[in-house]
């Protein structure tokens, strides 16, 4: 585990690997990490309900911690980062626009920062690749996805590629009734759930490649997928989720947009210019 992964969104990344007890301990952690770095180890342990030290010692070791000093020593310095980094507490109905202002625009930066610990390099360099290889792009979204598709669509097109988005589920499955070779499937869905995006995907198998973009790699889409990309968000009151979700899946596709531009080289720079050019006419 790389130092600077923050501990807490490590817990969450982790959270349904972990044994009920296990469990137990992430939440005591996250409800009381400023308490848990003054805790020896037979005090979490006590806090816990655990009989032995030995249980913490497995619990730290799934976060890829070699000993409990480390693991206290990067919790304390997540904590002490939050000073600048602005951790977001959940909306109440007694928030003026100003804290609702606050909060919210904290929990954006927060919540960028803390996907970015825990992007994986390699995945990111698979699906940039299996882009440029891909003959035609179909993106697959609803609701808050569907609009991060329909971006996607826009920048992708423009660089010369042959993409479909539609929030239309029938027209979706009609456009996969026969697969061809060098489709790819670009499937956006936090849950990993979406019923609609998972049958179409689920038929285009194993001519079609997929990417997807999801909050779990052990959701049904992520299993599914040849490369999963995995975004994280805390889950609060008043859909805040969904918000913050929306904005991680942005940086995303922005990221490979950029990336898969710079790949193509020079030749792209001036289709660039001759789309930019083709939509001046449409202002004054």
């Amino acid at each position: 585990m790389p130092d600077s992964a923050p501990v807490l969104a490590k817990l969450n990344e982790k959270y349904d690997e972990l044994t009920r007890m296990q469990q137990k301990i992430a939440d005591f952690i996250r409800k009381n990490s400023s308490q848990v770095i003054r805790m020896s180890i037979s005090d979490l342990a006590e806090a816990t309900g655990n009989k032995s030290e030995s249980s913490i010692v497995r619990f730290y070791r799934i976060l890829g911690f070699s000993g409990y000093h480390d693991f206290k020593v990067a919790l304390a310095t997540e904590i002490a980062g939050k000073s600048f980094y602005h951790t977001y507490s959940e909306l109440t109905e007694n928030d003026s626009v100003i804290t609702v202002k606050e909060k919210i625009y904290n929990g954006i930066i927060k919540t960028l920062h803390d996907n970015y610990s825990l992007i994986n390099n390699e995945l990111l360099e698979k699906a940039v690749n299996l882009i440029l290889k891909s003959k035609r792009i179909i993106f697959l979204g609803f609701g808050q996805s569907g609009y991060i598709c329909e971006n996607a669509q826009f920048k992708f097109t423009r660089l010369g590629f042959n993409c479909f988005y539609s929030a239309d589920a029938h027209f979706n499955s009609m456009l996969l009734t026969e697969p061809r070779e060098g489709d790819l499937l670009f499937c956006i869905s936090f849950s990993g759930l979406t019923k609609d995006v998972i049958v179409p995907a689920q038929k285009a198998k194993p001519l079609t490649k997929i990417i997807a973009l999801t909050g779990s790699a052990k959701s049904t889409l992520g299993q599914l997928a040849d490369v999963c990309l995995v975004s994280h968000t805390e889950e609060l009151n008043y859909r805040t989720d969904a918000m913050m979700a929306r904005h991680v899946q942005s940086m995303f596709l922005d990221m490979i947009y950029i990336a898969v531009t710079i790949q193509m080289g020079d030749k792209i720079i001036n289709r660039l210019s001759k789309t930019k050019q083709s939509l001046s006419y449409l202002k004054l």
